[in-house]
């Protein structure tokens, strides 16, 4: 045998012992004599003894010798076998006794799953980067580089609020990009932003708190919130964004706002400074909170943007969600939550107990990247490269889409909405997509009430020029007349 000497003899004496041959409480040779006997040098004999010791197969008694143990390891191993009985019929699901957390979630439990898939990317998913452009060989550089400069301490448990260095940049990127106005302690590192809806829901909302959000809204969010008990109240969006006087008229109690101001998820409207104004102004009076997701704003290809809500509050109420998924790769799962002061303490609490922290390294090459200059050169490069599909993508569905699907450009963005004819079902549109391998979303799947008008959210930024081509005929097929949808 290949196997050395100690391993043969332990092998021997194991199986003699499993066997039965070797019973409980035998007595084995002294290792000088079993030694003589094999032939072997006794430090053989005595590191195979060593093995089955510490395994439990013999026990050493003082003065008496070695024995095999009374209570061999594989009793404690093995359980006995258990019948099942037959069924005739089906199974009654088992009572699970969730918790009003793991039931809240049951609800919707096919839709979550579905909708966090890793299936493969196909015209026209939303939300996606240009992946195939990012630049990995200067990340994989930056990466080789903290693993070999990062000072070894840093690879023991880190800080719960994320990586120091990290933050800072984050704080001086969004300063500089957004006008968000926090220092480096209120910026928590998340795993991207539906992390940070889970804690913000967990730590500021109960059962039946009652929050505004924008009707359609991000699912995501939604699911957030309602996941933990809270009441939400939908409101209209117009072209100026969140309609706060209609809010007032449903309900007067809302504890918290969610809202999409630069970039409204999904219609793209950008939210009026009066109307930003106006909120702050109500939450200030009202001492609720403004979660404001700024999930794609550094993405316009006219003009500047507007400051963010964040950048205008002076009392503390705005809760600031951003991500990277969008700009670098989702993947990465690396986001930021900048939260106002006198809640830094109780986030990085409940941060510690919700997954301790981020990945090091990850963002150790994250904090790099941003502070040398990385991200705002890929972001340039990306908004041309993403105005141009957008462009590529418009100009088709006017060749293939007329009289089915209006499409018009948007100066801000990672998606267009394309509306369909009044008595045309988005939901039924997407469907029939996806068997001809094209992956719409309706905007219907957003709202909470009945839309007017059916619309598809239509993703360009991750696919290139024939991608798009194809996509647009594909879409053709699935949108038939209206009298056959």
């Amino acid at each position: 045998s290949e196997s050395p000497l100690y391993r043969q003899i332990y092998e021997a004496i194991r199986r003699s012992i499993l066997s039965g041959e070797f019973h409980s409480g035998r007595q084995l040779p002294a290792s000088r004599l079993l030694a003589t006997q094999l032939g072997v040098s006794r430090m053989t004999v005595i590191n195979a003894y060593d093995q089955l010791l510490a395994e439990g197969y013999l026990e050493s008694r003082a003065g008496a010798g070695t024995f095999v143990a009374e209570h061999l390891p594989e009793e404690f191993l093995q359980t006995p076998g258990i019948k099942l009985q037959k069924s005739d019929g089906e199974t009654s699901p088992r009572n699970l006794k969730l918790s009003g957390y793991g039931k809240n979630i049951s609800k919707e439990i096919g839709r979550i799953l579905q909708n966090n898939q890793a299936t493969p990317i196909v015209p026209f998913q939303h939300g996606l980067a240009a992946i195939d452009d990012f630049p990995f060989d200067v990340w994989a550089k930056l990466t080789s580089r903290c693993y070999q400069t990062l000072q070894r301490n840093r690879f023991g448990y880190g800080e719960p609020a994320g990586f120091y260095p990290l933050r800072e940049s984050i704080a001086a990127y969004l300063k500089s990009a957004r006008a968000v106005n926090c220092t480096p302690e209120q910026v928590i590192i998340t795993n991207g932003a539906q992390h940070a809806f889970d804690l913000i829901g967990r730590i500021l909302l109960e059962a039946k708190t009652e929050v505004w959000v924008e009707n359609p809204c991000y699912f995501g969010a939604r699911q957030a919130f309602q996941s933990v008990g809270a009441k939400l109240i939908p409101v209209p969006v117009d072209k100026n964004g969140f309609d706060l006087s209609a809010a007032l008229k449903q309900s007067r109690n809302a504890r918290m706002v969610y809202v999409t101001p630069s970039h409204q998820f999904p219609l793209g409207v950008t939210m009026s400074l009066s109307r930003r104004l106006q909120l702050l102004e109500w939450a200030s009076k009202a001492g609720s909170w403004i979660v404001e997701d700024d999930y794609d704003s550094e993405l316009r290809y006219a003009g500047r943007p507007l400051a963010s809500l964040q950048g205008l509050d002076r009392d503390g109420r705005v809760l600031y969600i951003g991500t990277f998924s969008k700009m670098i790769f989702p993947a990465l799962r690396l986001g930021c939550l900048v939260v106002p002061r006198d809640l830094v303490e109780i986030f990085t609490a409940v941060r510690a107990l919700n997954g301790s922290h981020s990945a090091l390294i990850d963002q150790a090459t994250l904090a790099a990247f941003i502070t040398e200059g990385h991200l705002a050169r890929h972001i340039r490069r990306m908004r041309r490269l993403y105005e141009e599909r957008q462009e590529i993508l418009i100009s088709e569905a006017k060749k293939h889409l007329k009289g089915k699907l209006e499409v018009k450009k948007s100066v801000s963005g990672m998606h267009l909405i394309g509306w369909l004819n009044d008595d045309v079902k988005d939901y039924s549109v997407a469907k029939k997509a996806a068997e001809f391998g094209v992956k719409v979303a309706a905007v219907s799947s957003h709202s909470f009430t009945k839309q007017e008008r059916g619309g598809l959210i239509l993703g360009y930024t991750a696919f290139n020029e024939e991608q798009i081509k194809k996509g647009v005929k594909q879409l053709a097929k699935a949108i038939k007349s209206p009298s056959e949808n």
